[in-house]
């Protein structure tokens, strides 16, 4: 009964102030053999871990050991350790992560993007990068990003310079990329790290599905690339406050669709129309976006989202 009510408060995004007490309960009930311990310690895992990594590896450590071909708490431990500033065991745990999904382009990057900058060996970093670009969209320009640094280091620059340029044209207003860009040009020098710096202690956490398919989606519905960045941003702080867990991506982005296009005032847009798009239910957009706008306190022509 606990667990299928947890699992309903994270289907529903209802937020930690919900859900924690929920798998705080099933661990205080559970027998410690019992698989719906490792349920909760993962996804209180989910849930602490930017703001506290060190209590959200101690749950993933036991999830881990009641099952350990869990490939995303492994990816997820190895964030908590790279929060923690313990590069080398967030490497290992990538690593582990690799053998239970070899393909996975994010696991890859972040692997990559660790060895590169916080482990100061772009050699090893290299290979990873190069999968991940293979693997991944082609819009996803924090691989592209991250592998240009990479080149640079490795003194590719030309290839280094158009993998940049690549990067600053998907996302036009990342700042991190066009500083990026601007130290490729003047020869990436060692001595001068590109600025601002891409944070050693935060390595970007796995894509999710569901900002690759509201872009792609926008894209296609003939947003502009400011809106589309408004979509993002709408996401961001979404996810900044109720931490939802995503068992549905399409469920998910459709529902930020709906909220962009009511900011928007875009009234041709409607929930039914949408809900075709992402080839989902009307009704389980309605729960979400009903969340959305009142987590976010959105409002037609909303500032935050509107560009």
């Amino acid at each position: 009964m606990l667990r299928r009510r947890a699992e309903r408060a994270i289907d529903e995004g209802r937020g930690r102030l919900v859900i924690e007490p929920l798998l705080e309960a099933i661990l205080e009930r559970a027998a410690e053999d019992d698989p719906v311990r490792t349920f909760a310690h993962r996804h209180l895992a989910e849930l602490v871990l930017e703001r506290d990594p060190w209590v959200a590896a101690l749950h993933l450590r036991k999830a881990l050991a009641q099952r350990g071909a869990d490939d995303v708490a492994h990816a997820l431990m190895a964030l908590a350790q790279a929060l923690l500033g313990n590069y080398r065991a967030a490497v290992a745990s990538y690593q582990r992560a690799l053998r239970l999904a070899p393909e996975n382009p994010w696991y890859h990057h972040n692997l990559g993007h660790l060895l590169d900058v916080a482990l100061d060996d772009p050699r090893a970093a290299r290979p990873h990068l190069e999968l991940a670009l293979r693997e991944a969209d082609p819009a996803e320009h924090e691989i592209t990003a991250s592998a240009a640094h990479c080149y640079a280091r490795l003194g590719e620059l030309e290839i280094a310079r158009e993998l940049a340029q690549a990067a600053s044209l998907a996302a036009p207003t990342n700042r991190e990329h066009i500083a990026l860009l601007e130290w490729i040009e003047r020869g990436a020098p060692a001595d001068t790290p590109a600025q601002p710096r891409r944070s050693d202690a935060r390595p970007p956490t796995p894509k999710d599905a569901v900002a690759t398919l509201l872009e792609r989606h926008l894209e296609e519905a003939g947003f502009t690339k400011g809106q589309v960045a408004g979509a993002r941003a709408l996401w961001a702080d979404y996810r900044h406050e109720r931490a939802p867990r995503v068992k549905k991506p399409e469920v998910l982005a459709a529902a930020l669709h709906l909220a962009l296009a009511f900011v928007l005032g875009e009234g041709r847009v409607t929930k039914a129309s949408i809900a075709r798009r992402y080839g989902v239910a009307p009704g389980s957009v309605s729960s979400r976006y009903a969340d959305i706008r009142d987590a976010l306190l959105l409002r037609p022509g909303d500032p935050r989202y509107g560009a």
